[in-house]
């Protein structure tokens, strides 16, 4: 039931590029981002529930991906993946101030396309109340 390791797609894996990891973490947001509205999560919720799907993904790999798993093998390789966590976080806090510039023009953004809809929606509406009291045609 164990699998080899060159059957695994990971992130090291020379067959997983760069676009295909763009296009699945989008996928992947997506999918998050409708659980969270469905279930009505705050943004804030969804960090903690990742995370722990991340290590138990991370820690079931290992032991598919092993002959004979330990526990301590399963440590190494959580010691490995807090390496990679920290890799990512260093990786973000450079790019910080980067993230902010975009996030703060996205919210921008949506707040002129709710604003937008929001008047075509009263424009719909007068124009429903002067239909109404000039009649039906």
């Amino acid at each position: 039931m164990t699998q080899e390791k060159d059957e695994q797609l990971g992130v090291d894996d020379p067959e997983f590029d760069d676009d295909e990891f763009d296009e699945l973490r989008n996928i992947l947001y997506a999918q998050v981002s409708e659980f969270a509205e469905e279930h009505d999560l705050p943004v804030g919720a969804l960090s903690p529930l990742l995370l722990d799907l991340g290590v138990t993904s991370r820690m079931m790999d290992y032991v598919l991906s092993v002959e004979k798993p330990s526990g301590s093998g399963l440590k190494l390789e959580l010691d490995r993946m807090r390496r990679d966590i920290d890799d990512l976080v260093r990786d973000c806090k450079r790019n910080a101030d980067e993230f902010i510039a975009h996030s703060e023009e996205a919210l921008k953004e949506a707040q002129a396309e709710l604003n937008a809809e929001a008047e075509l929606d009263d424009e719909a509406e007068l124009d429903d109340e002067d239909h109404g009291t000039l009649g039906k045609p």
